[in-house]
């Protein structure tokens, strides 16, 4: 049997006698009220019942003199989130896509690049300008592509015994820090259960996110702690703070207070640490990300 979703005012019944009239077999149009919904401030009642079809519900109410406002069937109601779930697996499919064929010809150009500048040692300082001009642009479309595909990218993970200093010195190895940031960070020996290369991307992109904070000038303080249960790894940087208002919305696919941005990477750390069992913390003055992330193993 069909279940709907209706709307209407009280009508001419008081809450109580609504109430009371509540049965649990159908009436004589086949209509069946589940379940009352009362908004009195505004004099609206929302009823979830079952019925053969949208005119039987009609019917039903005819009898209480009440016209529903709206009838929607329920495999029609969708939540915010389903529907956000849906338009995410859409981009997801088509981003990834996207990204691979961009990946393709920034290979060859990349290439040619390198090509070209071996070919021709003795350029000019100015020619050599134009060619890391072009390595600065491959480089910022294909961290763009990373935070494509690592937001649509699925794999199991891969729990085993890990130290957190060396996932970092990992992170750090690969990436090319700008002269002016100075990046510290803890020597403590601390153990955690954890799939490594999934904490070295979330590393990357918290790192990442603070230089593009910062405007490739300032520092980078990376803090490991542990208490009874968790490993707490803290990012402090010297950049701006982030306004207040925007601070719920920076985990939120697609949302992006950067020209050049895709508004994945922070996604991308959000789904790590919860796929650990883990969160993570924002705060201002100065502008900390924490990742805090059980000690237990998570199966």
């Amino acid at each position: 049997m069909p279940i709907f979703l209706d709307m209407h005012k009280l009508g001419d019944y008081t809450k109580e006698q609504l109430i009371m009239g509540l049965e649990d077999k159908a009436d004589e149009f086949g209509v069946t009220v589940h379940q009352m919904m009362f908004n009195e401030k505004e004099d609206i009642l929302h009823c979830i019942c079952s019925a053969s079809d949208i005119e039987s519900v009609e019917k039903h109410h005819m009898k209480f003199n009440t016209k529903c406002d709206k009838i929607f069937p329920i495999d029609e109601i969708k939540t915010d989130k389903i529907t956000k779930d849906e338009k995410l697996k859409v981009i997801g499919e088509l981003s990834s896509r996207f990204a691979h064929d961009i990946r393709n010809p920034l290979t060859v150009i990349q290439s040619s690049v390198d090509i070209l500048k071996s070919k021709y040692p003795d350029i000019s300082k100015k020619e050599n300008v134009k060619f890391d001009m072009i390595k600065s642009a491959i480089d910022r479309i294909e961290h763009q592509i990373d935070d494509v595909l690592g937001f649509v990218a699925s794999r199991k993970l891969n729990f085993n015994l890990n130290n957190i200093t060396e996932i970092l010195d990992s992170s750090l190895t690969g990436m090319a820090i700008p002269k002016k940031i100075s990046v510290n960070k803890s020597q403590n020996n601390v153990p955690l259960y954890c799939d490594f290369e999934s904490i070295r991307v979330l590393f990357v992109n918290i790192i990442l996110n603070a230089i593009q904070a910062m405007n490739n000038f300032g520092k980078i303080d990376i803090k490991i702690t542990r208490d009874a249960d968790n490993v707490l790894i803290s990012f402090e940087n010297s950049g701006p703070s982030i306004p207040e208002k925007i601070i719920p919305k920076i985990f939120d696919p697609l949302f992006t207070t950067k020209q050049t941005g895709t508004g994945l990477g922070l996604v991308s750390c959000k789904q790590i640490v919860d796929a650990h069992g883990g969160k993570i913390e924002v705060t201002n003055n100065p502008t900390t990300f924490t990742v805090i992330l059980p000690q237990k193993h998570i199966s």
